[in-house]
């Protein structure tokens, strides 16, 4: 939705500059990804660290401390857990219960730790600026973490679940995959390109259209009726488009006609990617009004920080991932 923090010529030229960069980023590693998925996994995994350390700044800002190694650490356990799931043969159930199993020890031990040794645990919360008791201060710590574990890191998981779909799916034995067609590809196209043409359809729509505001406390001044019917409409258009795509690819078309899957399916499933993008991108917007920010950070210059560009593809990565197991098991 729209978004007036760029307004400047000067911002405007490094916004396009820094999308021609990331553009050329993502299509040199599509082409890499075609020797190894693995590839994809690197820029997945850099995104993922970026944004928790973001999202964990502002939480700083806002005096609720967290757990930064256990932050840091969880990209990696999570992208551990797919790799073995895919290796052990295990299907996606297993992940999630393993992940979950994780965050569930680490929302534990952290809460007891600072309590067993509360000499460590009273230096921690004097460090870290906290006045209230060190019983608060261990639970708040710990629910701060696993906040920051799931949102954004294990929702950009779904991501490296998308990656990997094509293994995640013959590993596990409840799919063959017979046609011989990469999954992951197309999800990650669907998940890209969904999310950017929502971003793009919703920032110029509330720019030049206009509308109605959305009427939520401490939202931002910028988000617009106008714009979220518009990131919906852009992420239906892209993902219909993406079908004939890859429709026009024999393999690909193969599999869509003896599985059953038409433009139709495209066309539903871009709504919810519409929808679970523009989502995000609220969310986003009222944790930074929150923190009484404009951006997460300004590491992408004209665009903020990592997590100002991929919030909306944190929701929708879940439900590329949902879109994809429906359309092939249905």
């Amino acid at each position: 939705m729209e978004n007036n923090n760029y307004k400047s010529p000067a911002n405007w030229a490094s916004r396009i500059i820094s999308a021609v960069i990331i553009v050329a980023i993502l299509v040199g590693l599509f082409f890499l990804r075609s020797l190894s998925a693995y590839v994809f996994d690197l820029l997945i995994g850099i995104v993922a660290i970026f944004s928790a350390f973001e999202v964990e700044n502002l939480l700083h800002k806002m005096d609720r401390p967290t757990w930064a190694t256990i932050v840091g650490a969880f990209p990696i356990i999570v992208f551990v857990s797919i790799i073995l799931s895919i290796n052990l043969n295990l299907n996606f159930y297993y992940y999630i219960t393993i992940v979950m199993g994780v965050l569930i020890f680490v929302f534990l031990l952290m809460l007891v730790l600072p309590l067993m040794f509360s000499k460590w645990g009273n230096r921690c919360r004097v460090k870290d600026n906290f006045a209230s008791s060190l019983k608060f201060y261990s639970f708040s710590k710990a629910i701060n973490t696993v906040f920051v574990c799931v949102w954004p890191t294990l929702l950009m998981s779904f991501a490296f679940l998308i990656n990997h779909f094509s293994e995640l799916v013959v590993s596990s034995g409840v799919y063959s995959n017979s046609f011989h067609v990469d999954f992951g590809l197309l999800g990650l196209v669907l998940l890209i390109s969904t999310t950017v043409c929502a971003d793009v359809f919703a920032m110029l729509a509330g720019r030049f259209i206009g509308g109605r505001k959305i009427s939520l406390e401490k939202l931002g001044p910028g988000k617009s009726w106008t714009g979220l019917i518009a990131g919906i409409i852009g992420a239906t258009i892209a993902s219909v488009i993406v079908f004939f795509i890859f429709e026009s690819i024999a393999w690909y078309d193969d599999m869509f006609v003896t599985v059953g899957v038409t433009w139709l399916d495209f066309l539903i499933g871009g709504i919810f990617f519409g929808i679970f993008s523009m989502a995000g991108d609220i969310f986003s917007s009222l944790f930074k009004r929150r923190a009484v920010v404009k951006d997460f950070s300004n590491i992408i210059p004209g665009h903020g920080g990592v997590m100002d560009r991929c919030n909306g593809m944190l929701m929708n990565a879940v439900m590329v991932f949902v879109f994809l197991i429906l359309i092939l098991f249905r």
